[in-house]
């Protein structure tokens, strides 16, 4: 059982698309935008990787976000 909730519902996936679409509008009109950018594409990386099940996905996920801090 996931305690994340974007990883147990697709749904909160699509949205995560779509705020990181409009966020790269942002960016493009305004840089100060960036952070925000950067950490909806982490969530989205990582709301697809618990999708996908498999727990090679999920330390992919894990290590993928450890390197960016």
């Amino acid at each position: 059982m996931s305690h994340d909730p974007i990883a147990a519902n697709g749904c909160d996936l699509e949205q995560l698309r779509s705020d990181l679409a409009f966020a790269a509008k942002l960016v493009l009109a305004d840089p100060v935008y960036v952070p925000i950018f950067e950490r909806l594409e982490r969530d989205v990386a990582d709301a697809e990787a618990a999708m996908s099940g498999g727990a090679l996905a999920r330390a992919r996920a894990v290590a993928a976000q450890s390197a960016t801090r």
